[in-house]
């Protein structure tokens, strides 16, 4: 390369305020000092301006008046030309800056660490929870204390038919959070999103934007197949308002039916802990005619569960018949320690005893 070529490429530097706001400014040396500096930006009265130079490594050094800083190089070099007294100290993921003034925004964290908008910035408390810093807010840096701030990938959340997934992206098309939930996008569904003040149906290519407000779950019902509408759930017998309501908040498919004299509690679809060769399954509880006084005992499952590691499971070989299927009774008992509690336990508690028999099956 030619010295008119090399002179050519080292004759400006990008110089910015503290918004870090960028301009391109031309100098005349490739070696300025820190008051040449103050110079080519023509700020005055020079003493109380301060330079810093932002490194390429993602470093902050300030540059004294007769200091020289070689900006030599295939990348423009950045300064932050700023009125200061003094220099505040900070930690941004893991790396300790200078800044000179008080307060410093989230935006300009954002920059100084390079650190995208799906990430979410805290600021680490040791005598409570860290700090979430709100975007648009602005962090001091007057206290006693170095700040440390840090970014931690955003997940998104959202339960799919009881099963929580998260996301590393903040839209999810519905397809793949079926397949991310353990259910088969092909099979016939009717897929419901349920958000803070109103439901939608759905289709299975729709994407979902996870960061808007109030997204709450996919409700899944299986489609009749002769018609093509949902078929409605039965309702033989009424349960207990809170029963009723904890099953809608779990968004729970129930039916109530009164088979072979016996009264049941069907729950399809419901979700399964790693560790069985399907993932979904449909729960039968048998409500005694005295419910609630009358406790609710054991449970039963349709289709039968196995373990992905082929070993048996305990005290269930015995079935019962509930609508023409063949459940799995599964003989787990309440313990002397544990009795029915009347006015306390209802089908919800007796849903965390089922979710942790289910659990202790396929623990490691």
């Amino acid at each position: 390369m030619s010295a008119q070529a090399e002179k050519a490429r080292l004759d400006f530097i990008e110089v910015a305020d503290i918004d870090l706001h960028f301009r391109t400014v031309t100098v005349s040396d490739s070696t300025p000092t820190g008051s040449q500096i103050l110079s080519y930006v023509d700020v005055s009265p020079r003493e109380e301006y301060i330079v810093l130079h932002w490194l390429m490594s993602g470093d902050i050094e300030e540059i004294r008046p007769d200091e020289t800083v070689h900006i030599a190089g295939p990348f423009p070099h950045r300064f932050i030309v700023t009125k200061a007294d003094r220099m505040f100290r900070l930690v941004l993921d893991d790396r300790s800056l200078t800044w000179p003034k008080p307060k410093i925004s989230e935006a300009v964290l954002r920059q100084l660490g390079q650190i995208d908008s799906d990430a979410l910035l805290y600021v680490r408390k040791d005598d409570g929870p860290d700090q979430l810093l709100e975007s648009g807010s602005n962090l001091s840096l007057a206290e006693s204390g170095v700040e440390n701030i840090y970014s931690k990938r955003a997940a998104w959340k959202l339960n799919v038919q009881g099963v929580q997934i998260q996301s590393v992206s903040p839209t999810i098309t519905v397809r793949n959070a079926l397949l991310e939930a353990g259910f088969d996008p092909n099979q016939a569904w009717i897929i419901v999103l349920k958000t803070a003040d109103s439901k939608r149906p759905v289709g299975i290519d729709e994407t979902i934007d996870l960061r808007a407000p109030g997204i709450e779950k996919l409700r899944l019902t299986p489609r009749d197949i002769n018609n093509g509408e949902s078929a409605e759930p039965k309702r033989d017998f009424r349960l207990l308002p809170a029963d009723e309501k904890g099953l809608i908040d779990r968004a729970l498919c129930w039916e109530s039916l009164v088979d072979g004299g016996h009264r049941w509690l069907l729950l399809r679809d419901y979700p399964l802990p790693p560790g069985y060769t399907i993932r979904t399954t449909s729960i039968a509880l048998e409500v005694p005619t005295a419910y609630p006084a009358a406790e609710i005992d054991m449970f039963y499952c349709w289709p039968f569960l196995v373990r992905s590691n082929g070993t048996a499971i305990p005290q269930t070989q015995a079935t019962a018949t509930i609508r023409g299927n063949s459940y799995q009774r599964w003989s787990r008992h309440r313990g002397s320690g544990s009795p029915w509690r009347v006015g306390t336990d209802n089908v919800l508690t007796h849903l965390a005893l089922v979710d942790a028999a289910l659990l202790r099956e396929v623990e490691p």
